[in-house]
């Protein structure tokens, strides 16, 4: 099993890991080579329901899905946006039977359909299968950890900061002028997960790129100045 960046990142000690979880290294061909088909979402479909009953858990293929978590009164609370070879509906796989959260497509999906009993077995007989759902179910808890820490504790925009920070921290590559962020993410994207309107995402990072703070590369944000971020996310 090869390590993904993520994973490698996270190994040297990051304990705030980025909300888009992405591990294209990801080997899952033993799970898959007893049988997984294929199914297609569009947009805002939903793979999966809070309190469904769990009869397979999905492999990401193409596009990504977004975790969430829905109150009795229909209120929505994003928590992860899981991307390619990633794993949804795993942490519910092994406790009462029912999903815990709701999946749905955060753009067109194309995700391979796995059997429950399948996942258990295939755990059993791969080590490199078991690490990796292991893996996956620790990020997703460190992730919801972070995640409420944000939303009781930091403003609306060093919630757009901070993620800002933990996907640099997690996918950055070194690029002329700052730091760019290997993950496209969308305006939305960082609305839902960081319980904001879209409106005013968009407002903090217009702001930013105005100030000098982050500026783009085609789909991808570039952070001109990394400590600067860091400090603004803290609120020094």
């Amino acid at each position: 099993m090869q390590q993904s960046a993520n994973d490698t990142h996270c190994s040297n000690g990051t304990a705030t890991p980025s909300a888009w979880i992405e591990v294209p290294h990801f080997d899952w061909e033993p799970l898959l080579a007893a049988g997984a088909p294929g199914v297609r979402l569009r947009k805002g479909q939903t793979l999966f329901s809070q309190g469904q009953a769990v009869q397979h858990v999905y492999v990401v293929e193409q596009g990504r899905v977004r975790l969430m978590l829905l109150s009795a009164a229909g209120h929505e609370k994003h928590l992860a946006i899981v991307g390619t070879r990633g794993m949804v509906g795993e942490c519910s796989a092994f406790l009462d039977g029912r999903h815990s959260m709701t999946a749905m497509a955060s753009s067109d999906v194309l995700v391979r359909q796995i059997g429950r009993q399948q996942l258990r077995d295939a755990m059993e007989r791969d080590p490199g299968c078991l690490r990796q759902v292991l893996w996956l179910a620790n990020m997703k808890l460190r992730i919801i950890a972070n995640q409420n820490l944000l939303l009781s504790q930091a403003t609306a925009a060093q919630r757009v900061l901070h993620h800002l920070v933990q996907l640099a921290d997690t996918y950055g590559q070194a690029v002329d002028g700052g730091t760019l962020i290997g993950v496209a993410f969308t305006h939305q994207e960082m609305a839902n997960i960081t319980g904001l309107s879209r409106v005013m995402v968009s407002n903090v990072l217009i702001a930013l790129h105005e100030q000098g703070l982050i500026g783009k590369s085609k789909l991808h944000c570039v952070i001109r100045d990394m400590q600067a971020l860091r400090r603004r996310a803290a609120g020094s």
